[in-house]
């Protein structure tokens, strides 16, 4: 039999660098729910597929997603304090942060507009010609990147012609400012703020009178990256006005048909905004994204159906467990659901225990994986969530390294709050019962640490309504034991 490893490669861990997603992504639920109905707001925990969504929508064809036309916005590497130059003192921050949204995705739907009736050789309005114009002359681009349509020349155009009206060519006879220029500049703010919010409500109007039937789907992510935490404040007003231009549009009877705007936002950035009828909107509009062990199992089957030989038989029904010798480990565990115990329930968890499990493997007479492999494996993989954590983490929630250094002073597995207490003092002697407290939830609400629910230990990740009770025992989860250093128990310690 042909060697496991000779045909099953190493995957790419991160969806930006996975070549090809198209060809193994999974339909999820989530996924169907964005294409084809009413909910607008994707969430999900860091490494939950999210990025992966928004690359098979950005490669998707039109006609395999409903007929929409998608405009993918990436926030990677973005200056979040550009929004910030958008504020008003007159109109207020609020309207002003709303506009800069708003402005931004209407450039992006105009060229975006233009392009489409261009590749099916419709001809174009005079609205549309004259929109065409004009984002080639400020923008300098058909197709301008987010930064180019936040600033370009629009800081430095003392007017502004009206649709139907002929270009004034000298009045793009101007430079380019960034970003630093017009931080440190209130006139060329103020020029900004008000080309661009008179631009916008020309664009809007345009491409309300010009869509049509065609419908459009704007996906935005990596809203996350590179957030400082003393700007976390400033960030979430940006945040807010985002949700709020999104959940307008989904209510404007004039942009509904045409037009939905999908922000891909983190669980947890989402929970620590405070704005009004948050919960509501979340039963009403949110996706969130959520796996568990079968659908994990056919995520990865996906992946071993498109490498697997066809003269290498597999008992498929068996799904990934088929890729071991052994049908069951430890405690009768399967495989898979060994490796997905100690995962958080995410594709990426799964994928990088695999890859693991694909360095530690020897070729062998069978040509699969040895039980062995899959424990091994568990060391290398247990270092790699607890720097996913620590890279999920770090900006929002700087404690989070004090907090692993807590649990491995404690040096077991399972402890009770009383030693957890004792020990969160060494690491924060200033603390309070209000810090202690905040901080063991934080551990609790990421499945960091759990307890036992009907004799089994469950995380929230396993089953989201669990509900913390500081009078029982709690268990740090098994993907950090290796990580941590952490035993089972004391000698004399009850597991129970």
């Amino acid at each position: 039999m042909i060697d496991i490893k000779e045909w099953l490669p190493e995957f790419e861990v991160s969806a930006e660098t996975d070549t090809e997603l198209q060809e193994y992504f999974l339909l999820t639920p989530e996924l169907e729910k964005i294409i084809n109905s009413k909910y607008w707001l994707l969430l999900g925990r860091k490494g939950t597929g999210k990025t992966a969504i928004y690359k098979y929508l950005e490669k998707s064809n039109p006609s395999t997603i409903n007929s929409n036309i998608v405009v993918s916005l990436n926030f990677k590497d973005y200056p979040w304090p550009a929004h910030k130059l958008y504020k008003e003192s007159i109109a207020g921050e609020l309207s002003a942060y709303q506009k800069s949204w708003r402005f931004l995705f209407f450039v992006k739907l105009i060229s975006r507009l233009v392009e489409v009736k261009e590749n099916n050789s419709e001809s174009l309005s005079k609205e549309l010609k004259w929109a065409k114009k004009y984002i080639e002359k400020v923008f300098g681009n058909p197709d301008p990147s987010i930064m180019e349509v936040l600033f370009s020349k629009l800081a430095r155009i003392k007017k502004l012609a009206g649709p139907g009206m002929e270009l004034d060519e000298t009045s793009f006879n101007v430079g380019e400012v960034s970003f630093d220029d017009v931080a440190d500049n209130k006139e060329l703010q103020s020029t900004l703020r008000s080309n661009a919010f008179t631009l916008l409500s020309f664009f809007e109007t345009i491409f309300k009178n010009n869509v049509g039937d065609k419908k459009f789907l704007i996906i935005l992510d990596q809203l996350d990256e590179n957030w400082l935490n003393g700007e976390i404040d400033e960030y979430s007003k940006v945040l807010i006005n985002l949700i709020n231009v999104c959940r307008n549009i989904g209510i404007d009877d004039t942009l509904k048909k045409n037009l939905k705007v999908i922000p891909f936002l983190r669980t947890d950035i989402y929970e620590t905004l405070r704005f009004n009828d948050k919960n509501k909107l979340y039963q009403d509009s949110a996706i969130v994204l959520a796996w568990d062990n079968d659908s994990l199992d056919t995520m990865f089957l996906e992946r071993v159906k498109k490498y697997k030989p066809e003269e290498v038989e597999l008992e498929l029904n068996k799904k990934c467990d088929s890729l071991f010798e052994a049908s069951y480990v430890r405690q009768g565990t399967p495989p898979f659901k060994y490796i997905t115990r100690r995962s958080f329930f995410r594709p990426r968890d799964v994928i990088i225990y695999f890859n693991n499990i694909r360095k530690k493997h020897t070729p062998n007479k069978t040509g699969l994986y040895t039980t062995t492999e899959l424990y091994d494996a568990a060391v290398d993989a247990s270092v790699s969530v607890y720097n996913e954590i620590i890279d999920e983490w770090s900006n929002q929630f700087p404690d989070i390294e004090k907090l692993f250094s807590v649990l491995q002073i404690i040096q077991v597995e399972t402890f009770t709050y009383s030693e957890f207490e004792n020990k969160y003092k060494l690491e924060f002697p200033d603390a309070t019962e209000g810090n202690l407290r905040k901080h063991i939830n934080f551990l609790f609400d990421n499945s960091i640490i759990g307890q036992k629910k009907q004799g089994r230990w469950e995380y929230l990740s396993s089953l989201p309504n669990l509900k913390m009770n500081i009078e029982k025992p709690f268990r740090t989860h098994q993907s950090l034991k290796y990580r941590l250093q952490l035993t089972e128990s004391r000698p004399g310690q009850n597991d129970e």
